[in-house]
């Protein structure tokens, strides 16, 4: 009994170091995808670091409950993989300890990632979400005024097209502007002005141009007519912030679960379509199982491969995430149109990898042969091949040397 629980403390401490390496490696590259966005805002849109350090807290869920399923696998291969490159797993094996004893500190960080992904899903996730929208339109309002820059097009409203010669931002002062408004698509407009005063109207998320010395050219599509006009002085408001289409998709994502849920009870009830919220529903739902997923099939494919090293942990936690996020997007996409209920659409990759990962651990723990000798042969044969392509390459590079000089 002593002598099982330091073997599991020992398998936990190889799987510490790998988990948490995996959640800063994999958070950090999920973030690169927001950092030019984030660096703009810091050093042209005039937001602090302290404002953008507060975005990223409210991002923290999103990208944890991709980010800890992905890492739970990368701990459970590379672990594995250590402890067949130095042969400790086949002395376990030898000295009696089957892959089922071995399962205890494996199946508590799958437990613990599954118990805290659900809780991101169903409580923090929506709460981060509706915070960070909240968040930008409050650096919208508060910042406004930055977005304005000189000598360049600006399209950053929508259906705006602002151009500035010089704008003085300590008066909110515009000398020379040009504005193209597309917001009515059969009314589009063309203001110029010699001069213009720039007001922030925070409470309502407006911008206030107020023109003076300039023309106003429009075009009426639905009665073919042109209109010019010359002004003295002229307002024109822009919105920060509009309502889209997308805006309703991203409502959902920031309600609790239980409002979704009596959301579509209702829509039932009323006969009105409710896919895209049951597909929202679904995914809190289903993406917490991919710990244990990724967790089934780590242990399975870790405790097979007896030559399997380190390198082995990340090339297959890549390809079975891989797998994971394709079988994902078809199953949403086939939902979406209506193909697949949103129930099969979303739990598609837990159905499939999971009783993948099931047969793969009841052949692996009753020491059966996989059908996956195909795949051991050619990493092999892709390595050998790696080795003869960069031998041929430094031949080459030597010849070409060679041949330079003997000139």
């Amino acid at each position: 009994m002593i002598k099982r629980k330091i073997l599991c403390w020992y398998i936990g401490k190889e799987l510490a170091s790998p988990f948490v390496l995996g959640i800063l490696v994999f958070t950090f590259i999920l973030l690169t995808n927001k950092i030019l966005k984030l660096v703009d805002m810091l050093i042209n849109k005039g937001v602090s670091l302290s404002e953008i350090s507060v975005l990223i807290w409210y991002l923290l869920p999103s990208f944890l409950v991709l980010t800890i399923p992905m890492s739970i696998l990368l701990a459970i291969l590379i672990a594995l993989g250590k402890f067949s490159s130095d042969a400790e797993l086949l002395a376990m094996k030898a000295s009696g300890v089957s892959l089922y004893q071995l399962l205890p500190p494996f199946a508590a960080l799958c437990i613990a990632g599954f118990l805290f992904t659900n809780t991101l899903t169903l409580y923090l996730l929506p709460k981060g979400n509706y915070a960070f929208r909240t968040q930008l339109i409050e650096l919208a309002k508060k910042h406004s005024d930055t977005a304005i820059e000189e000598g360049v097009f600006i399209d950053s409203f929508d259906n705006i097209v602002l151009y500035i010669n010089s704008f003085d931002k300590e008066e909110s002062l515009v000398n020379g502007i040009f504005i193209s408004d597309k917001r009515d698509p059969t009314l589009p407009t063309v203001v110029v002005a010699k001069h213009a005063v720039i007001i922030s109207d925070k409470d309502n998320s407006n911008i206030l141009f107020k023109l003076s010395d300039g023309s106003l050219h429009r075009f009426d599509q639905k009665s073919r007519s042109y209109q010019y006009a010359l002004f003295n002085t002229y307002d024109m408001s822009i919105q920060l912030t509009s309502a889209d289409d997308d805006e309703i998709k991203i409502k959902y994502k920031e309600m609790e679960i239980r409002t979704l849920i009596a959301l579509s009870r209702e829509r039932t009830k009323n006969n009105v379509g409710s896919k895209n919220i049951d597909i929202e529903i679904n995914k809190r739902l289903a993406f917490p199982f991919s710990c244990l997923i990724f967790g089934l099939l780590g242990i399975s494919l870790g405790g097979y491969w007896r030559r399997a090293g380190r390198s082995y942990g990340f090339i297959v936690s890549i390809v079975i995430v891989f797998l994971y996020y394709l079988f994902l997007n078809l199953g949403e996409n086939m939902a979406k149109s209506g193909y697949l209920f949103a129930f099969m659409g979303i739990w598609m990759p837990n159905i499939i990898l999971g009783s993948l990962g099931i047969y793969l651990f009841l052949k692996t723990a009753r020491e059966k042969p996989l059908p996956l000798r195909w795949a051991d042969s050619s990493a092999v044969h892709l390595a050998s091949a790696i080795k003869i392509a960069s031998a041929w390459l430094q031949e080459t590079k030597f010849f070409k040397k060679y041949k330079n000089k003997k000139k």
